[in-house]
Formats: C-alpha cells, structure tokens, sequence
C-alpha cells in the first residue's frame, strides 16, 4: 500500500510539472510571438493614413435685408420670410454620409456682410481663406459688382434668392450658377397652366415697386409666348384714401369693358392683394401674388422623396421649407456631386464638372425638376439650372410647368425662361428628357 502510495503521489508529481511545463511553453511562445511581432505592428502603427481633405462652403448674407422683414398686417405676422441658410444646413447634413467615402470633410461659414457693397469684398477675403465655392444670398444690386471684382478667379458663385431676369441675360461671367428660377420661367410656368385650363384672356393688376413691373413684364412676356392675351394692365396704388379709389379698389379696377379670364396680380409687399379675390366686378380666380402662385419650392410637394425633405428641413428650422431654401439645399447638393462624381478635391476639376454641358445632378432626392441641365449665352459662359416651375395654392400643389408636351415646340431648345435663354445649349427635362437620364418622374 504504501509503494502503491508512493508511486502515485510521484506521478502525480510528474504531472503537476508536465502541466507547469506546458503552461511555460506556452506563455514562452506568447512572449516570443509579442516580442517578435512589435517591430513590425510599431510600423504599422507609424505609417500615416491618408490626409483627409476639406471643402468649405461660403454662405454670404446681408445683416438687416429688407427681403426678409416678415409682411405685416396691423400687428399680426402674415408672411414671415427668413433667410434660407437653413436650407444650405439640410444639404451639409446629407454631406456627411459621403464625407466617410470620399475622405473630405465638408464645412458651411456664414459670412454676414452690413451692405450690399460689401458682397464682393468679403467674397474676396473669403477667397484669400481658400473658400472657393460661395451661395450668395443678396439682392440683385449686389451681383454686378461682385462680377467685376471676382471675374476670372477660381471660384464659383451660386445664386439662391435673386429671381430677376437681368442676371441671366445681361450678366455674362462664367462664375455663376444661378439656382433660383428666374421671373420668366415662373411666368412661364403660370401661364403654361392657365393655358391648359383655356383661361387665354388676362387682366393684369401692376404695383408701384419696381419688383411689380418686372413680374408683370415677366407675365406678358409668357402670355405672349403661350399664345394668351392681355386684356388690359392696370396700375394700382395700395391704401384706403377714398380720393384714390379708381386705383386702390379692386371693383373699380376690375370695371373693364373687355373680358377676362383670369386676373393676375403683381404685388410683392403682398397689401393690396389681399382685397382682390372675391372682390372682382367678375367671379374670376386671381393668380401671381396670392391663391395661385408659381414657386419653386412649396411644402405640399410630394413627390420624388419631397416629404423626406421637408420633414428633415421643418425639423431643422421649426417652420416650413420654401424656394430659397430649396435653392441653398440645391446648390449645396451639386457641390457635394461634383465631388462625387469627380472623386476628387480639386476645385478646377470639381468646376469643370458643374459647368459641363448637360451636367445632371441627383433627381431622387426630392427636386421637383428631375433633371438640371447647364447652358451658355452670349459671349462669356454661365449656368443656370433648369427646374420645372410648379404653381401652389396656399395649401396645395397644382401643376408642374411642361407637363404636357404639346404646349412645347418640337424645337428642344425651347425652355422656361426669356426668349434669349432659349436660343442657347440646353436640356430640358419632361416631355424633352434626354435619353441619358433614364425614367422621368413626370
């Protein structure tokens, strides 16, 4: 018995120390694993990953713009307009998805200037900065000399809120993109519907601004085009004075020997407009300045993903979107694009991609438009997008401009817009897509 102890307890023994054995093979291996491996994971550690890039976005304001005092009545807000920076903020949140695969990080400074004189200069200081691309929010006083002073530079100057016509026929610098639908394609679009409903005879009630006279330049131009007439255009002046009742009663200005169809109101301080409907010698629908209004932007769009957008946006800013907010998200949009597109950080290249005939951006993504298309005139080169101008009731979307082919000429290159603009290159979308863009949503 005890032998038979004794030779147990000194297996025992040996198997204690086998199993210490084999726990110091193994932890030898590890160490020499760990001692072996460091040079080349310290290598690995010291190689540098590759630089990330940054693209930053000007946002140019102007401090106090009269454009965006809210529209008053007494002491109740009627209209409040704001700033579409909120909309260039939606478009640097979609940004940041592609950020991670295009290794660029995408920023937006607000550059808030006192006056319009101070657009170009700040641009300028901004341009010392490396910023290269700008959304200029300022009136058209303002674009002039921001064309002189930045022509031939290394940037790219997209314009989100100023509709006049002006700046697409007369200012010739390949450095802008104008986002915003002008004032002859929303006409253009208004009068497009008002002609399929065969409402072809037109009053037109003018304002004293200066804004007044080109939206009913604008319209007569379209009614012209669309083959429509105008009946007769009275100039009204807002107020109450009884001494003034011939132009600031619409009964009295509407009391005309000819008829119409349609009354089309120009009024951009939104007064007077007011008391047009229902107060018409004539049961006629009033349209321009109130009811029927051509917008690039309303929030009852939905189509092509629209909800998304103005879900995420009213989220955002806590009020509805609108054009200039449309058109900030927009320009933000083809910006990240070109990037896209591209793959590439340069400015030239991510230029060239924007400005390129027939460059088309995403239509997916809620634009009305599904395609944006690039075009020149005169002797300099510039671009202006080409969405559909679509036309709102104060709660409801109506009509989306080109939607039946038949109000179009076979001739393509008639589009939205002045007679000057369509004598240019261009592409436009609906009835006239270009095979290359696939499925249209129309």
């Amino acid at each position: 018995v005890d032998a038979r102890h004794k030779a147990g307890h000194d297996a025992g023994d040996w198997c204690s120390l086998g199993g210490k054995l084999t726990k110091l093979s193994v932890f030898v291996a590890l160490l020499a694993l760990v001692v072996l491996g460091a040079p080349a994971f310290a290598q690995n550690a010291q190689a540098p990953s590759e630089p990330r890039g940054k693209l930053t976005i000007g946002y140019v304001e102007i401090e106090g713009d009269p454009r965006y005092e809210p529209v008053m009545a007494e002491r109740l807000v009627l209209k409040a307009r704001e700033h579409p920076f909120d909309g260039a903020r939606i478009g640097l949140d979609d940004a940041k998805i592609l950020a991670r695969v295009l290794k660029i990080d995408f920023d937006l400074e607000r550059i808030t200037v006192k006056s319009a004189a101070e657009v170009a200069p700040a641009v300028q200081q901004a341009e010392a900065r490396n910023i290269r691309f700008f959304l200029i929010d300022a009136p058209t006083e303002a674009f002039k000399p921001l064309a002189d002073a930045m022509r031939g530079r290394d940037v790219l100057l997209f314009n989100i809120t100023a509709p006049d016509d002006t700046l697409r026929r007369d200012l010739c610098a390949r450095e802008f993109v104008h986002v915003l639908p002008s004032r002859s394609m929303t006409a253009d679009g208004l009068v497009q519907y008002l002609v399929s409903r065969k409402w072809t005879n037109f009053l037109v009630l003018q304002g004293p601004k200066p804004g007044d006279a080109l939206a009913a330049k604008a319209f007569e131009a379209s009614a012209q085009k669309f083959g429509a007439r105008i009946v007769a255009n009275k100039p009204f002046k807002p107020g109450t004075d009884p001494r003034e009742r011939e132009l600031n009663n619409p009964a009295l200005l509407s009391a005309i020997s000819r008829d119409y169809d349609v009354a089309f109101v120009a009024d951009e301080d939104f007064d007077f407009v007011r008391q047009v409907p229902f107060h018409l010698v004539k049961p006629r629908p009033v349209v321009g300045s109130i009811d029927l209004e051509p917008l690039a932007w309303h929030w009852t769009w939905d189509h092509n993903g629209a909800p998304q957008v103005n879900a995420r946006f009213a989220k955002l800013a806590r009020r509805n979107m609108e054009g200039g907010d449309w058109a900030a998200w927009m320009a933000v949009k083809m910006v990240v694009q070109a990037a896209l597109r591209t793959k590439s950080a340069d400015f030239k290249t991510q230029r060239d991609f924007i400005l390129s005939a027939g460059a088309a951006f995403d239509r997916i993504q809620a634009t009305v438009a599904p395609l944006y298309s690039m075009h020149w005139t005169c002797t300099a080169r510039w671009a202006s997008i080409r969405p559909p101008s679509s036309s709102f009731s104060p709660t409801a979307s109506m009509y989306r401009a080109a939607r039946s082919c038949s109000a179009w000429p076979k001739n393509a290159a008639f589009v939205l817009g002045s007679g000057l603009e369509r004598t240019s290159r261009t592409t436009f979308a609906g009835c006239l897509t270009a095979p290359r863009v696939g499925p249209s949503t129309w």
